[in-house]
């Protein structure tokens, strides 16, 4: 059926390539079958279809997607005025009730503005325990001193310096003022959330990465359950309820959740003027004076927006992390469908080793103490990366094996479990579970190692032998990883424990000024319309640099709370 112009273009692009195609000998039957049959093929999802006519692909080989699908709020189709069931009126509208639009709501309503946060789900998410933030009061009376440079320097390098400089550096120079007011909030809450500098600088020797102190914590918060103070992302869930009761009690803030927003409304200018959004089910319009504030997070959620947007081995052999479904990237939908520009594919994804076929592997890694001190193989018992790199590096070099790193394992012994007999025998109790589902592996040796995993016979000894011959010179010559920080293979059991890599959430989005405003492919800004956190970009290129402290939270706090002060106060 052929129904739009994306038909007609997408018709005239398969001919060119169909062309293009026997020129070079290669995909003839796809070219062949196009040009001869004139094969019209619609938009195959909405997607596609947003971008209109100027749309190009990219092609890959596909990947598998075994993720998880949240419920969508994003319409294409033209809305009809005869649906809409009730209207509110608003100073500023905030979509998405995580951290950006929390501290954007909380920002404005606190500016004098009446804000009304709609949010999709029944509650924000919220994964994470801890924030980049520069001078902050907290850092500054600790006596913290961020060099700004040489953050700002890495975070360009990080992103290959296809980022521009604004937005990067607006958030090192403002992110300790949205600090202070993030704190401040926590005063009127009732928790009792106390901000602490990070001491935990993590290192990365001999990577070329530099040591930055711009991270903060919530570690010290008294009422935070000891079985979540030092858990990776479960802090942020309080902190999240924490916020929302705030906002929910705030005089000019009117919270809706379950509301998801469907599409953008513009004036004739091109002005956002509103949202649309589905409450009980109805359709709800929301006109908001001084501007819509997108805050709904990245789209780990969306299947179809990952297989368009990431590589394919990304996500083909990933599991998750994310903690809630509601991460659809109906912001990114929301925004291009007004003619915001959005970072070019592929786009960043925050991905972590120590992955299991489910989940998270970190407790059980954190249990074993083997961090740092063991090895990394492939299916066939080689080393493909230095194993002292940051997370997000042996994540990216796992996804990059033949089999989009299905199966990656980490290989240690049972010297280098922890020393204290109470840990080493916890770890030894959680190996049967382990065992039961495959993700673990264990032999008397090297040799008997390797065959019940069915390696290449051979394979996984050389590998140990040279590992154990790299420790003892001190100088790994495949990789240069710093051989201080290993131990050789000598032990009584050789354990492999599956390790793939672990999504937590996608980090690109909206193209954005320094005060939060989406821009357009000109680049020029749509009045109205401001984008926070993971539906905002222009900060992050290749994949998330999880070397840099926080950077990803403190973009979130940082532009929400620079988004809403624009919208209530202008520049």
């Amino acid at each position: 059926m052929i129904n739009s112009k994306t038909d007609l273009s997408r018709r005239s692009f398969i001919k060119g390539i169909g062309a293009t195609s026997i020129a070079v000998g290669t995909s003839a039957v796809f070219s062949e079958s196009a040009e001869a049959k004139d094969v019209v093929k619609a938009p195959e999802n909405v997607y596609e279809s947003v971008l209109g006519d100027d749309v190009n692909c990219i092609y890959v080989k596909k990947g598998d997607f075994n993720g998880p699908k949240g419920p969508i709020g994003f319409e294409n189709r033209q809305i009809a005025k005869s649906e809409i069931t009730k209207e509110y009126n608003c100073d500023v509208a905030v979509v998405g009730g995580g951290i950006s639009g929390l501290i954007a709501t909380l920002k404005a309503a606190e500016e004098g503005a009446k804000v009304v946060l709609i949010e999709k789900m029944t509650e924000g998410r919220g994964a994470f325990e801890c924030f980049g933030s520069v001078n902050s009061r907290t850092q500054r009376e600790a006596g913290v001193k961020t060099d700004k440079a040489v953050l700002l320097g890495e975070m360009h390098r990080s992103a290959s310096y296809r980022i521009g400089p604004d937005v990067v550096r607006t958030y090192v120079e403002k992110s300790g003022e949205a600090t202070d007011f993030m704190e401040q909030m926590f005063k009127k809450g009732d928790k009792g959330f106390v901000i602490a500098p990070m001491p935990l600088r993590p290192k990365y020797p001999n990577t070329g990465a530099p040591v930055i102190d711009a991270e903060c914590m919530f570690y010290n918060t008294p009422g935070l359950p000891k079985d979540v103070r030092f858990r990776s992302g479960h802090v942020g869930v309080y902190i999240i309820q924490d916020l929302t009761n705030t906002a929910k009690k705030h005089p000019n803030v009117t919270a809706k959740y379950s509301t998801p927003a469907a599409q953008l409304i513009t004036d004739k200018s091109g002005r956002v003027t509103g949202v649309i959004a589905k409450e009980d089910g109805k359709y709800i319009q929301i006109n908001a004076k001084k501007g819509v504030i997108l805050a709904t997070g990245g789209y780990d959620a969306n299947p179809e927006m990952m297989k368009a947007y990431l590589r394919p081995e990304d996500y083909s052999s990933a599991s998750w992390w994310n903690p809630c479904w509601g991460t659809t990237g109906d912001g990114h939908m929301m925004g291009l469908k007004v003619g915001a520009a959005m970072d070019p594919v592929p786009h960043a994804v925050m991905n972590f080793t120590f992955g299991s076929p489910e989940s998270f592997h970190i407790p059980a890694v954190r249990t074993l103490r083997a961090m740092g001190l063991y090895a990394v193989v492939n299916d066939d018992g080689e080393r493909f990366v230095r194993e002292d790199a940051a997370f997000q590096s042996i994540s990216n070099a796992t996804n990059r094996q033949a089999t989009f790193g299905k199966k990656s394992w980490l290989l240690f012994d049972d010297t280098m479990i922890s020393k204290n007999k109470e840990i080493f025998d916890k770890a030894i109790a959680a190996f049967a579970q382990l065992k039961t589902k495959g993700w673990l592996f264990e032999a008397n040796s090297a040799a008997e190692l390797e065959a019940v995993m069915k390696m290449p016979k051979g394979n996984l000894v050389n590998t140990i032998n040279k590992f154990n011959a790299f420790k003892k010179a001190g100088v790994d010559q495949d990789f240069n990883r710093d051989m201080e920080f290993a131990k050789e293979f000598d032990g009584k059991k050789y354990y492999a424990l599956v390790c793939n890599s672990v999504i937590l959430a996608t980090v690109s989005g909206l193209i954005i000024d320094e005060h939060g405003r989406v821009l357009n492919s000109k680049g020029n800004v749509i009045e109205g319309l401001y984008a926070a956190g993971n539906a905002s970009g222009d900060f992050f290129s290749g994949n998330y640099p999880r070397h840099i402290p926080g950077t990803s939270m403190g973009r979130a706090i940082t532009f929400g709370y620079l988004s809403a002060l624009h919208a209530v106060k202008g520049a």
